[in-house]
C-alpha cells in the first residue's frame, strides 16, 4: 500500500496540514527542525506525492508533452536526453510520443496531450517542404492551445514559445567548401529524404559552395538516403560510379555507412575517398580514421529548448515568440585527403 500524508503525520505526531506545508517547501509556516523531520520520515516511508491531488491543490500538473522523431537516431536521442535531464531536474514529467512519417497523427496526439493537462509542448519533428492539410490543422491547434510550444525549426507558430534552430544551410556550405579547398572537384553527397526542409537546406549549401567555386551542381552526384546507416549502405558504390573522390554525408550515421562500405571494398579513407559528416556525434573521434564533421550543438540546443519552455510555463518569458539560431563549426580530423 502506498504511503499517504496521513501515515507521515501519525509517524511524526503532527497534523496532515503540517505535513502538507512541510512537503510543499513553503518557508516560515513550519519550523526548520520539523520540516527536516517530516521530509526524512517521508523519504524513509518511500512517500510519493499523488500527482492528481497536487494538481488539484496547486492548479499545476508539471507535465510536458514531447513530440519527436525516431529516437534510434543518435542525434535525436542526444537531443531528447538533454531535454529530459533539464526537465526532470526541475520536477517536470515528460509524456513522450515518437512519431515517424508513416504514423504521424500529430493532431490527435497533440489534442490528447492538452487533454492530459500538459503545461507546454516540445515539438522536435522534421518539417516537410510541402506540408499537408493535417500539418496546418495541427499548427492552428498549437496556436490556440493556450500553452507555450518550443520547436526545433520554424513551424510558423504565433503562440508563446521559442524556435531553437540550427543553420543547416551553412553546415552544407562549409562542409563542401572544405572538400573543394582540399582539391576535390567531383564531390558526391548523401542526402536525407528530399522532402525534408533540413535536407533541402544542406543541399542548397552544398550546391552554392560548388557553384561559387566554378564547379557545376550535378544532381547525379546526390544519393538520397533516410539519415540512417542502413539507408545509406548503397551510397558509396553509386557515388564511385559517378567518379566522386569525396563525399559530404548529411549526417554522421550516413557517413558511417561510407566507412563500412569502403572497408568492404578494400578502399582507404581518406586516400581513396574523403568523407565529411554532419552532427559530430560521440563516435566520430573514436573511429580508426576520425571523421571530419560539422558540429551541431545538440546538447546545448536540447537544454535551451527545455529551459526556455520552463521560463514560458513559469511566466518569466512573456507571451511573445522568440527564435535562436545556432551556427555550425567544422571539426577537422583525419577523413579528408588533400589532392594535388
Amino acid at each position: 500500500m502506498n504511503t499517504t500524508i496521513k501515515d507521515i503525520a501519525q509517524a511524526c505526531g503532527v497534523s496532515t496540514a503540517t505535513v502538507s506545508l512541510a512537503l510543499s517547501g513553503k518557508k516560515g509556516r513550519v519550523s526548520a527542525e520539523m520540516t527536516a523531520r517530516i521530509q526524512e520520515t517521508a523519504a524513509r516511508l518511500n512517500y510519493t506525492p499523488n500527482r492528481a491531488a497536487v494538481s488539484l491543490a496547486t492548479r499545476r500538473t508539471k507535465l510536458v508533452g514531447v513530440l519527436m522523431s525516431d529516437l534510434r537516431n543518435t542525434h535525436i536521442a542526444e537531443l531528447f536526453m538533454a531535454i529530459e535531464e533539464v526537465l526532470q531536474s526541475r520536477g517536470y514529467t515528460l509524456i513522450c510520443h515518437v512519431l515517424d512519417d508513416k504514423s504521424m497523427d500529430t493532431g490527435r496526439i497533440s489534442s490528447e496531450l492538452i487533454g492530459l493537462g500538459v503545461e507546454g509542448i516540445l515539438y522536435a519533428q522534421p518539417m516537410f517542404l510541402d506540408p499537408d492539410e493535417a500539418f496546418f490543422r495541427m499548427r492552428d491547434f498549437f496556436n490556440s492551445a493556450g500553452v507555450p510550444i518550443i520547436c526545433n525549426d520554424e513551424v510558423g507558430l504565433t503562440c508563446a514559445g521559442m524556435d531553437v534552430m540550427f543553420d543547416f544551410y551553412r553546415a552544407g556550405y562549409i562542409a563542401t567548401k572544405h572538400l573543394i579547398e582540399n582539391g576535390h572537384q567531383v564531390i558526391g553527397c548523401v542526402s536525407g529524404p528530399a522532402n525534408y526542409r533540413v535536407s533541402e537546406q544542406r543541399l542548397r549549401g552544398y550546391r552554392d559552395a560548388l557553384e561559387e567555386c566554378g564547379l557545376g551542381y550535378d544532381p547525379k552526384l546526390v544519393f538520397y538516403g533516410d539519415y540512417s546507416t542502413a539507408g545509406a549502405e548503397p551510397a558509396l558504390s553509386y557515388l564511385l560510379g559517378q567518379r566522386a573522390t569525396a563525399v559530404f554525408a548529411f549526417n554522421d550515421e550516413m557517413a558511417f555507412a561510407i566507412y563500412r562500405s569502403a572497408h568492404q571494398y578494400g578502399l582507404s579513407i581518406p586516400q581513396d575517398i574523403s568523407v565529411v559528416g554532419c552532427d559530430n556525434v560521440p563516435f566520430c573521434n573514436v573511429l580508426e580514421v576520425p571523421l571530419s564533421t560539422v558540429h551541431v550543438p545538440t546538447v546545448e540546443m536540447g537544454r535551451e529548448m527545455a529551459e526556455s519552455l520552463i521560463m514560458y510555463i513559469e511566466g518569466h518569458a512573456g507571451k511573445k515568440r522568440s527564435q535562436h539560431i545556432y551556427e555550425p563549426a567544422l571539426m577537422l580530423r583525419g577523413s579528408v585527403h588533400r589532392r594535388a
